[in-house]
């Protein structure tokens, strides 16, 4: 049965039929098995470098002979990082150190005497594997990197009848780092890493694989029958590390306050999971890049559901302006009647984005509004923009707005915000 990680294939190229007997030798091949390695005769020279292309093997094993006869053909160092092989020169037993030079000046990573025995072979093999696992790690989440992920992708999409991969990234990482810095946001890379890790071994699954594409960016892959399971343990508990990743204040308050420009000021939420998905029953998937960009499809198709805009604006020129601008722009909006109504057509309307004038409300009339509008940030993910000449940004964002745009402003700006807050979760 194949299993979610691939055995670590060598590939080896002889011309001397009796040569190539070392796959079958059972000793060898039983060894080799114990180690989840298998050895494999590649068919002709001319079909090496699409042999393996598609095979991707760990280790290109030579035969000497056919190395040095065929240098041009042999040459993997022109191979992408993510399907070059280890090329180990397989020399006769007398082989000089001469010999191994000519072999390492000419493409070869390492060289092996065929005098050796069956146990050594496999040990300098795993040998080789441990050490392109750790060339293949991520240095500062500890995770197989990006040619790994895509190599396990590659092997499901080819190999694997079921298979489901989760795509995850750090909802809010960009202001975060903004806020708080590089060294910061590294740290919250690794503490995610980390936490993943937990939760996955914490899980009752038969096999996974966690990998790192890089920056927030993080792939799961697993069964169909467990993925909604890992979806829901991620998302239960990664607010555990949050704590040591904030300030006190921040933390307690559950969101920071960045600055744009134009003296906008945005209310953004703690760092949260950002999780797509998909499925080998969802079609035929082209590659492993095709996979991911899939899964990340369909978070955006999601985060864009919902283009409804509600606009409660006095100046009734200015708000039809705005409303038409809106719809050119692929949105759902439309005009509140007054803010009598407000509630009750927000809740009809379910917007994703509310966009209140409140210059004559104020902070002290703005609070039980916002109180009365907290449920339908719980139900639908609304969000607030305030446009207002009433200073104080800090009481706004601190009683319910999730941007603070002050007056006067141009249509640009305000427009930029609206997009943004589309793409924003609660």
């Amino acid at each position: 049965m194949v299993g979610l990680i691939p055995v670590n294939l060598i590939l080896f190229l002889a011309k001397d039929e009796k040569k190539k007997t070392i796959c079958s030798n059972e000793l060898l091949c039983e060894m080799a098995s114990k180690e989840n390695m298998e050895f494999r005769n590649a068919k002709e020279l001319v079909d090496l470098k699409s042999e393996i292309r598609e095979l991707r093997p760990e280790i290109l094993l030579i035969d000497e002979e056919v190395f040095l006869e065929n240098i041009d053909n042999t040459d993997t160092r022109y191979f992408s990082n993510s399907c070059r092989p280890f090329v180990l020169v397989l020399a006769s037993s007398g082989h000089t150190k001469e010999d191994t030079f000519r072999f390492l000046r000419n493409g070869a990573d390492d060289v092996i005497g065929r005098d050796v025995s069956e146990e050594e072979f496999v040990l300098k093999a795993a040998s080789i594997l441990r050490r392109k696992s750790i060339l293949e790690m991520d240095n500062l989440s500890n995770l197989p990197a990006k040619n790994k992920t895509y190599s396990i992708l590659e092997h499901c999409r080819n190999n694997l009848n079921d298979w489901a991969v989760i795509h995850i990234d750090i909802l809010n990482f960009q202001s975060y780092g903004v806020m708080y810095g590089v060294s910061q946001s590294d740290k919250a890379i690794s503490r995610t890493a980390k936490f993943l890790q937990k939760v996955l071994n914490g899980m009752d699954l038969n096999e996974y694989f966690l990998g790192h594409l890089g920056r927030d960016n993080f792939v799961v892959v697993a069964d169909t029958n467990s993925f909604e399971k890992i979806i829901f343990e991620v998302k239960r508990n990664f607010k555990t590390i949050l704590e040591n990743l904030y300030k006190k204040v921040d933390f307690d308050n559950g969101y920071i306050i960045s600055s744009a420009p134009n003296k906008v000021r945005r209310k953004e939420g703690l760092l949260d999971m950002n999780i797509g998905y998909c499925s080998s029953i969802d079609r035929n998937f082209l590659s492993g890049t095709d996979i991911v960009e899939q899964c990340v499809r369909n978070k955006m198709n999601a985060e864009l559901k919902n283009k409804r805009v509600l606009i409660l604006e006095d100046d009734e020129d200015f708000a039809y302006l705005l409303e038409e601008t809106l719809v050119r722009e692929g949105n759902d909006a439309k005009l509140a009647s007054g803010l009598d109504n407000l509630i009750s057509e927000v809740e009809e309307f379910q917007p994703r984005s509310l966009i209140l004038e409140a210059s004559k409300l104020g902070p002290q009339n703005f609070q039980p509004l916002c109180s009365k509008l907290q449920r339908f940030k719980d139900e639908f993910g609304l969000k607030i923009l305030i446009a207002t000449n009433v200073p104080g940004h800090q009481n706004f964002l601190a009683h319910g707005a999730d941007v603070y745009l002050p007056k006067p402003y141009d249509l640009e700006t305000l427009l930029k915000e609206v997009r943004r807050l589309r793409h924003t979760h609660a």
